[in-house]
């Protein structure tokens, strides 16, 4: 029984899972069993929702294995600070720096010091606030459709948080807006969206989510399905779409080597929505 339960585990769940248990057996190495249990047990509802649905095969079931999903990433993400602090990972902003000034000659960032304008800062500041609407709607409307779809959109979603949250903890750094004195020197300002953008990030910011940047990534992920399966939505959210990359780099939050690290990141996440499903994976019940 277990093994047929774990033989109809979806991509994505394997994918979360598997992050869940690497930073496990890291925290277990690093600080004993106390810090690893969180995730282990964390871990384990992946099995137990899917045995779940496994057992007892209906809609509401199904629902609740994907809704298990946003609930994982919301309470993983804040403990990526303590979770690299236990490590004892090193803050990894001079690489990265170093990395863009061997490709730019110097990080975007600071090279777009010389944009900053008031309305600038609004626009872009609104821009970067879109992201957390996008991708409510997309986790509403993945677990509304429940299977196929809202599965393969989740294998492509979900996927892309697990390798991005692996990789604030193999990588972690805090963005040229906290590193650099030269940008916080010429730091933009604007008016009360920039102020609420500001707020955000800072309450919500767990100081070591640049790389890959998952705020491209993701856009790059959903705008890429718009424009396979919603071509005027796709055209609709562009100019905003743009706007959030751009706003990455002009608000001083990523080096240039994060979205390129999420670029692929998307890519990634388009050919895991490709990839089929198993033969059993829509049950017939519901």
């Amino acid at each position: 029984m277990i093994a047929r339960q774990l033989k109809f585990l979806r991509l994505h769940e394997w994918a979360f899972g598997l992050f869940l248990l690497i930073t496990a057996c890291r925290l277990l190495v690093a600080s004993g069993f106390s810090q690893a249990a969180v995730f282990v047990v964390m871990a384990a509802t992946i099995p137990l929702m899917a045995a779940l649905e496994f057992r007892w095969p209906h809609s509401a079931n199904s629902r609740l294995r994907l809704i298990l999903f946003p609930v994982l990433v919301n309470l993983v993400y804040p403990q990526l600070g303590q979770v690299v602090f236990i490590l004892g990972s090193a803050p990894c902003d001079a690489t990265l720096l170093r990395w863009d000034r061997s490709l730019f000659h110097e990080t975007p960032s600071l090279l777009m010091s010389g944009w900053h304008h008031p309305a600038a800062t609004e626009f872009m500041s609104a821009c970067y606030v879109s992201f957390f609407p996008a991708v409510l709607s997309a986790f509403v409307i993945a677990i509304a459709y429940a299977e196929p779809r809202g599965v393969k959109l989740f294998n492509g979603l979900i996927t892309i948080y697990a390798i991005g949250f692996l990789g604030y903890t193999l990588v972690p750094a805090a963005g040229p807006h906290l590193t650099l004195p030269d940008w916080v020197a010429h730091a933009p300002t604007g008016g009360a969206m920039t102020a609420f953008n500001a707020k955000l990030v800072a309450a919500g910011s767990n100081h070591v989510d640049v790389f890959p940047s998952l705020h491209l990534a993701i856009t790059v992920f959903l705008m890429g399905l718009l424009w396979k399966h919603a071509r005027r939505s796709f055209i609709a959210l562009l100019v905003p779409a743009i706007g959030l990359g751009l706003a990455t780099l002009y608000l001083g939050y990523h080096y240039a080597v994060d979205l390129v690290a999420g670029i692929l990141l998307a890519g990634t996440g388009w050919w895991c929505t490709s990839l089929p499903l198993d033969h059993n994976e829509s049950n017939p019940a519901l």
